[in-house]
């Protein structure tokens, strides 16, 4: 597995991205609660935090079985 800028348009890992996938929606239920609560700026944040773990899951890009390490 690799992690850099030039693998953002590289397909990511299955692993990696359903993670990702979880991680959002829980940032999304979690901040909509807690905006709903009545204090929309942790609410804000936790949104903000699921949307960068999305991001920065497009950097992981799996090693093809033919490369020579």
């Amino acid at each position: 597995m690799k992690f850099g800028i030039n693998e953002y348009w590289k397909p990511t890992p299955k692993n990696i991205r359903k993670g990702a996938d979880a991680v959002v929606s829980a940032c999304t239920f979690a901040g909509g609660m807690t905006t709903l609560n009545g204090h929309p700026i942790v609410g804000t944040i936790i949104f903000v935090a699921g949307f960068l773990a999305k991001i920065l899951s497009n950097f992981f890009s799996e090693t093809p079985d033919n490369e020579v390490k």
